[in-house]
């Protein structure tokens, strides 16, 4: 029962082009001109492609500006009291080092692979990456590495690896890899899959009704075949596929730390077969939901084992900011019986093991790099508690255990 982004920066704002927007902003030789900052993160917006640009942290300075100068210290204290008493026993996702590196709460950790995206793939955050290909096995040890110490401790509950990757339908994959260049690794992957199934170009011209000169011409065409005819094939390999990541991701997690539990890649887009790889090779299949219940769901059948929530949250616009969030609520009252529904449900459906809020504190109203700006914080940009939502988590963390093992 945690909470994602347990940190001193949840409303950094870009402000380059638009320092316009605001009536003050600190001069260079302030207290607050540290709180300056650049990124250059911008999947989706206006800051899209433009390179680095400049930031300010509203999160940083207001406790700042609440604490004084050892405001670092006393945010840290205040946040483990904090989730104590609001019956949280996580801190999840994203969450400051710092913060959980004192050793007071259990914490989950995260990770990112790397190496070539497979370039016929696209998606909401990007590309999905190449597991065949040597750099992303080389990139993804090398990421996970800097998680040894603290993926070792028994704090820690376990490594989330990758978030909301774009797995589509259960032959996307397959085709982006078809749609991709000749050198592309996932291609040349299938490619040899096919010539061990198929005798010849012309067995392969068969059955799937293609027109294909050689096996040379499957690498260098990027026409993908029909669904109907091929499907089987590219189902097999979309297995393939993801069965290589997940196995990836395992072998990483487990060899900075064997008994850590590797909680999987955030599912926000599944279908069925990403799901069963997922069952191959992690401890615990992640989902992030974005519902107002999950007390129906349920995993492929056949499948048994634990899930765990990632990210859910509700917002409203009585107080606060102008952005619901994805999943709206009529006031702040409201939004907190959502949050007792919710979690409540979670804990009467046996598959789930935990959930974890995003986020900690409100975005800023101006919105972070990719736009979001919504009202999704326990505590808003001035750290002040919103006490509706807080009461109900207290509620159901005071009494889940009770609430699991009711008949």
């Amino acid at each position: 029962h945690g909470i994602d982004c347990v940190n001193y920066n949840n409303a950094t704002t870009p402000i380059s082009d638009r320092e316009f927007y605001f009536a003050e902003l600190p001069p260079p030789n302030s207290p607050l001109a540290m709180f300056y900052g650049e990124a250059d993160w911008a999947p989706h917006g206006y800051y899209q492609g433009r390179g680095t640009y400049k930031t300010f942290n509203f999160t940083g300075a207001n406790l700042f500006r609440k604490y004084g100068a050892n405001w670092q210290n006393l945010a840290n204290q205040h946040s483990h009291v904090r989730l104590r008493s609001w019956g949280m026993n996580t801190i999840a996702n994203w969450s400051e080092a710092s913060i959980y590196q004192t050793k007071r709460t259990p914490y989950t950790l995260t990770s990112s692979t790397g190496g070539r995206p497979i370039e016929g793939s696209s998606g909401y955050w990007g590309r999905f990456p190449d597991p065949f290909d040597a750099e992303f096995v080389e990139a993804t040890h090398r990421q996970i590495a800097h998680l040894r110490d603290d993926a070792n401790s028994a704090w820690c509950v376990g490594v989330f690896v990758d978030n909301e990757l774009a797995w589509g339908n259960e032959t996307s994959l397959a085709i982006a890899a078809l749609q991709s260049p000749a050198d592309q690794p996932a291609k040349l992957a299938f490619v040899a899959n096919l010539r061990t199934k198929y005798d010849n170009i012309q067995s392969l011209n068969a059955e799937w009704g293609t027109e294909y000169q050689s096996w040379e011409a499957v690498l260098t065409e990027q026409t993908p075949p029909a669904v109907e005819k091929a499907g089987d094939d590219l189902r097999a390999f979309y297995t393939r596929l993801a069965d290589e990541y997940f196995r990836v991701c395992r072998d990483a997690v487990k060899t900075i730390s064997p008994d850590t539990l590797y909680l999987g890649c955030r599912f926000a887009w599944a279908n069925d077969l990403a799901v069963r790889s997922a069952a191959k090779y992690c401890d615990v299949i992640a989902y992030n939901r974005y519902e107002y219940s999950v007390a129906d769901y349920k995993l492929p059948q056949g499948i048994d084992m634990p899930a765990i929530i990632g990210e859910y949250h509700f917002g409203a616009l009585d107080r606060g900011l102008f952005h619901t969030g994805l999943k709206p609520t009529d006031d702040q009252r409201a939004r907190a019986n959502a949050y007792r529904d919710y979690v409540t449900g979670a804990l009467k459906n046996p598959i789930w093991v935990g959930a974890h809020w995003f986020q900690y504190g409100d975005q800023a109203a101006t919105g972070r790099g990719d736009g979001e700006n919504y009202q999704i914080g326990f505590v808003d940009l001035c750290d002040t508690p919103y006490v509706e939502t807080i009461e109900v988590a207290r509620e159901i963390g005071h009494t889940m255990y009770t609430l699991r093992l009711e008949p």
